[in-house]
């Protein structure tokens, strides 16, 4: 588990990059782009950084764009004056939402099946 401070500096790495991507970046692919969560290294030094839209716009296209404007990220990190170290920043899309839906699927229909068992006609007739 990480330490406190790790989990401090996530939260607001979290903040400030929801901010600058909602508020700074121009870039129509990042219109409905939203930070769900940001994890560091033990040293502070890589932060994985997850996201999720909402557009029609595919995964990759939003990915390209937020790597692209991972230096105004980045100065803005280093704006904010909050770490010693600026963190190299990975981004990956954040599928959670996703998975989430599939299994409240599965959920369902096995909830169904329990209400409405299929009866099997016997072999002995």
């Amino acid at each position: 588990m990480p330490s406190i401070r790790i989990q401090r500096f996530e939260k607001e790495l979290l903040k400030l990059m929801s901010r600058v991507v909602s508020y700074k970046l121009r870039d129509k692919n990042l219109a409905w782009v939203s930070i769900t969560r940001v994890k560091l290294s033990p040293d502070l030094s890589y932060a994985r950084v997850y996201f999720t839209h909402i557009t029609n716009t595919s995964h990759e296209k939003v990915l390209d764009a937020l790597k692209r404007c991972t230096g105004v990220i980045k100065h803005e990190i280093a704006s904010a004056k909050m770490m010693r170290v600026i963190p190299d920043i990975t981004f990956f899309y954040d599928d959670l939402e996703e998975r989430a839906d599939q299994l409240e699927e599965i959920f369902q229909k096995i909830h169904q099946e329990e209400e409405n068992p299929v009866v099997e006609p016997d072999e002995t007739e």
